[in-house]
């Protein structure tokens, strides 16, 4: 079994967590589902513990047998049982970084859309390489854990590789101010960051949007977060946060419209695009 095998992933989690409620909802226990599948007891629990990937046909074999019918719930975890089965560059780093930082690039990566807003500091997505260096020798995973921050520098630009793919995901970032003026690395690795983020703002899937210090309060005051949208014709859209010791994902439909409006509020107070280029461009050239 390959080490990914056993790590946990968002997408073994969510049908885990999927398959358990449909077992319970029936009122089976495990054993008894196991007999109505003919699987062991030990499959069907490391299936809903989401400690082992399952094939699309295993899966929907159980939606069968569980009598699940309604047709997007089984799109949206066939889908996922079939991406998660899928190899990609990420996986060169699992030894090497923390496994939630390298489920979100596999989640990323089969993204249509990405909704992003941060408060502090400029999206990932958008960083330089000097930049991406001061923000993680200065994060809280560096105090987590020793680590290889050129490792995390590394994964982290080639997750930019998405904005040369054929149809790379639109991307609607909205940054706070502050993003602006956090000065991460000094006056010259801001420089070259300013021009990268005017570079983003000209690629004809992103939106940039600065939501500046005179529009007060806002509904993500509280933090940054980021909208997936997941697969084709999104079919399934989860929000990813970060704190200082973990990350996390909500996807019930109703929470992920909560981010929806709010995001929608966040572009509403922001800056109009061409704006918002011409405060990065004023902040520049003040550097």
């Amino acid at each position: 079994m390959r080490d990914d095998d056993v790590r946990l992933t968002y997408r073994r989690r969510r049908i885990g967590e999927a398959l358990r409620r449909f077992r319970v909802d029936l009122g089976l226990t495990q054993r008894a589902a196991g007999r109505l599948l003919d699987y062991s007891q030990a499959s069907l629990s490391s299936y809903e513990n989401g400690h082992r990937a399952i094939r699309p046909r295993d899966l929907k074999h159980i939606l069968n047998e569980y009598g699940v019918t309604d047709q997007l719930v089984r799109d949206r975890l066939l889908s996922l049982a079939s991406q998660g089965r899928q190899d990609g560059w990420w996986h060169d780093f699992d030894e090497r970084l923390e496994p939630g930082i390298v489920d979100y690039a596999a989640l990323e990566s089969e993204a249509v859309f990405l909704r992003n807003f941060e408060a502090q500091l400029v999206p990932g997505l958008f960083q330089t390489e000097d930049y991406a260096r001061a923000v993680i020798s200065s994060s809280g995973l560096a105090l987590r854990r020793p680590h290889n921050a050129e490792a995390d520098v590394e994964f982290r630009m080639m997750r930019q590789a998405l904005h040369d793919r054929p149809n790379p995901p639109r991307i609607s970032a909205v940054l706070g101010e502050a993003a602006l003026h956090v000065q991460m690395g000094g006056p010259s690795v801001m420089r070259c960051q300013y021009a990268k983020l005017l570079e983003m703002a000209e690629l004809p899937h992103v939106e940039l949007q600065i939501v500046p210090f005179s529009a007060g309060g806002h509904p993500a005051v509280d933090g940054s977060f980021t909208i997936i949208g997941i697969g084709p014709d999104a079919l399934l859209e989860v929000v990813a946060m970060d704190s200082l010791t973990r990350s996390w994902y909500v996807d019930e439909p109703s929470d992920v419209e909560h981010y929806h409006l709010a995001m929608d509020r966040l572009r509403e107070i922001a800056l109009p695009e061409i704006r918002s280029r011409d405060l990065i461009e004023r902040l520049s050239s003040d550097v």
